[in-house]
């Protein structure tokens, strides 16, 4: 067959044509259509969040660095990291080299290497909403969620991301990326408005000052210096409400629910109130930072509830509220009370008066005072100044004493500390007694009551002993001085007499909120004497210190300077009630060893005998710091000083004087400055005799040592720097003029 020369071109090309179309078909084929779409993850992220796993981010930048992390280099990575192994999903077939990896796909993965390379949970996710970034310092402030206030951040998109809700991870105290961006919106209630312009508002909220744009129509809602509720979408104010009506009076009560206003009721407080502080620096304060008893506050109203506290002037805190206990059966409600007052008698008994009822007694002259007859009191001194006010509970009458401060110490000074001591150390004891009530007007300590504080030792010993010459005196010659630290009242603790150390505030185990570091271990002496408060933490060294007179010791003639403790008869089953009373009361500090070695919280059920009593640490001055009890049943460890104390004391054993004078102490030994020496038979601890010093917790002002050293006429600005070095004194009256 003969074929044309030109069809056979024409069908060569026909050929060629179709071969193309056929391997273009094929090569598309091998191609996605297109890119996943998506938010893409940022190379920076993922640099940042290897890091935190301590891992590099080792894969290929290329030539040119770009923004978004590539399938080509999450790759590399999945393999340097053996992603196969962790079981990383390898995401085949679904990028092309070049695409850009999304972000949903990356924290995928990235959820996987957290379970099998954080073992310590250090990184995790939480939801946070930004109320502010500073790109200069890269902080943010964030409100709800587990992180709230001021966080350093990491990934640079923070800086976009103002007033959104989002999951972020965390680690430590930073934040590391957005995980997403959250769509809802977000609600912030009592928000403190400072300013407005057409569209954009200047707020207050939660230490943070920050400006956020605003809709006109919605900025026309509101006013300058109110209370709002703004709600935020899509990085601005999408609707705003403001809080009108105010009402303004003295605070006298405050509970978990409520606050009461002279003259204006009992109001309900809204579980999201705010407290302003509008004076000097703005601050957002905490509930108990009302200060009962003053006016300084205007109170936000909404439907009967409190929404907003704005504290607008620094009222002098002059004046406190002392609850009057009933010393016959140490409860804080009395049935009856009969009280005198320029001349007129009037009885009152529970029954006369409405709950909720307050009844207020005062005599017309400023020198004259209220005189209180107490059912079932033995009190003598029954003269009080100031104000007396009955206030009916469901328990009973509150019997409430307002007073000035200094006024209080005229009664509080003598109760603590023996007139007869020499003038400075009485001075110094009116300063400590004075910052200490201060405190307690600035932060109530028995607000449901209205109260500051009560008249026992659980504060300070109030109208004990009656007024005397020497301690108004040194009350006066002191008016208005203050120790303050760093700006603050000190937490000015004081103590009868010391071993010839003291110890510090780790004793109590308590928190780190407040720096307490002027409240340090110490020799209480008039020299140097060659060993530290830190040497006496070990066993052998406090042991040969307590078992001697020292010299240079101020309290060296002091009855309580050294004493002695002995338990001739142990009664077991007297121990084992008090450890329980003390587990009941503080159960971290009565722990049992469990099979592992550890020791747990649980109640001490029972036991026989005791095998072992030690004291196995020590803290700062040597105070006993944990006590080990080893039974026939368990090994028990009691912790702190306070505990042992309690644990170790029998209520019926005698403790002797160094002056030979002996007593009986009922709950608490001396001190906790001790050595521990068990008389054994056989197997069995049968008694134990203590070796100690001192009386009282030993932080802070050894009252015997301040009498030593004012009879050395050293004054009482030397005495309290000595026991609280770095703190400064300060007049209260110049703590308001600003």
């Amino acid at each position: 067959m003969k074929f044309d020369a030109k069809w056979m071109a024409k069908l060569s090309l026909l050929f060629f044509g179709m071969l193309f179309l056929v391997c273009l078909w094929l090569g598309r084929g091998q191609k996605l259509k297109e890119a996943p779409q998506g938010d893409k993850i940022m190379v920076e992220d993922v640099e940042i969040l290897l890091g935190a796993l301590e891992r590099e981010a080792d894969f290929d930048r290329g030539e040119v660095q770009g923004t978004y992390l590539t399938y080509q280099q999450y790759i590399q990575i999945y393999e340097k990291i053996g992603g196969a192994e962790l079981g990383l999903p390898d995401f085949d077939g679904r990028y092309e080299p070049e695409y850009e990896l999304l972000k949903k796909d990356w924290y995928e993965a990235y959820e996987i290497l957290l379970a099998h390379l954080d073992k310590e949970s250090s990184i995790w996710e939480t939801t946070v909403f930004v109320l502010k970034v500073n790109p200069d310092t890269k902080e943010v402030y964030t409100e709800t969620g587990a992180m709230q206030g001021a966080y350093q951040y990491c990934s640079t998109a923070f800086a976009e991301n103002a007033f959104e809700e989002m999951r972020v991870y965390v680690k430590g105290d930073k934040l590391l990326t957005i995980v997403e961006v959250l769509p809802e919106e977000h609600y912030l209630g009592n928000v403190w408005v400072m300013e407005i312009t057409e569209d954009m508002l200047t707020c207050f909220y939660h230490q943070v000052v920050f400006q956020v744009k605003i809709a006109q129509k919605e900025a026309e809602k509101l006013e300058r210096e109110q209370i709002a509720d703004l709600t935020f979408r899509g990085g601005r104010v999408a609707s705003a409400k403001g809080h009108h009506e105010k009402i303004h009076g003295k605070l006298l009560r405050v509970t978990d629910d409520t606050v009461e206003i002279e003259g204006q009721g009992i109001y309900e407080v809204a579980k999201d109130m705010e407290i302003y502080k509008l004076y000097g620096s703005m601050e957002t304060l905490r509930r108990t930072d009302l200060k009962i008893g003053y006016a300084d506050t205007d109170f936000v109203i909404e439907k009967n509830k409190v929404r907003a506290c704005l504290v607008s002037r620094a009222e002098k805190a002059d004046r406190i509220r002392v609850l009057i206990k009933n010393k016959a059966d140490n409860s804080n409600y009395h049935e009856a009370v009969d009280i005198r007052v320029d001349g007129e008698h009037v009885r009152i008994e529970a029954d006369d008066m409405e709950i909720g009822e307050r009844r207020i007694f005062q005599s017309r002259n400023l020198t004259d005072k209220v005189l209180l007859e107490i059912a079932n009191s033995s009190k003598e001194n029954n003269a009080y100044r100031g104000s007396v006010e009955c206030y009916r509970v469901s328990e009973g009458i509150a019997l409430i004493n307002e007073l000035s401060l200094e006024e209080y110490l005229y009664a509080v000074v003598p109760s603590e500390m023996p007139a007869s001591y020499p003038a400075e150390a009485l001075k110094a004891q009116a300063v400590c007694a004075r910052t200490y009530g201060y405190r307690y007007i600035l932060h109530a300590g028995l607000p449901q009551f209205g109260a500051h504080v009560d008249d026992s030792t659980a504060y300070q010993v109030y109208h004990n002993i009656e007024e005397n010459a020497a301690t108004t005196a040194a009350v006066r010659e002191t008016d208005g001085v203050l120790l303050f630290y760093q700006g603050e009242p000190a937490q000015n603790y004081y103590y009868s007499t010391s071993c010839g150390a003291g110890t510090d505030t780790k004793i109590w185990k308590g928190g780190k909120d407040t720096d307490t570091s002027y409240l340090c271990a110490g020799r209480v002496s008039e020299k140097e004497a060659g060993i530290s408060a830190e040497q006496l933490c070990q066993e052998e060294v406090f042991r040969e210190y307590i078992s001697k007179v020292h010299e240079e010791d101020l309290e060296k003639e002091e009855p309580w300077y050294r004493w002695t403790y002995t338990v001739e008869k142990l009664d077991e089953d007297i121990m084992l009630a008090r450890l329980r009373e003390r587990y009941q009361a503080a159960p971290e500090a009565v722990l049992t060893k469990a099979e592992g070695g550890y020791y747990v919280s649980e109640p001490v059920e029972s036991f026989g005998k005791i095998r072992e009593v030690s004291i196995t640490k020590r803290g700062g001055g040597g105070v006993a710091d944990e006590l080990l009890i080893e039974t026939d049943q368990d090994t028990i460890k009691v912790v702190s000083e306070y505990n042992i104390r309690y644990v170790l004391c029998d209520g019926k054993s005698t403790v002797v004087r160094q002056d030979d004078s002996t007593t009986v102490p009922g709950t608490l030994l001396p001190s906790g400055f001790f050595i521990l020496e068990a008389d054994k038979s056989g197997d069995n601890v049968v008694g134990y005799t203590l070796t100690g010093g001192g009386y009282g917790h030993g932080v802070g002002m050894s009252q015997n040592g301040a009498k030593a050293l004012g009879k050395r006429e050293v004054s009482y600005e030397q005495i309290l720097a000595m026991f609280y070095p770095g703190c400064t004194l300060e007049d209260v009256r110049t703590l308001h003029e600003n």
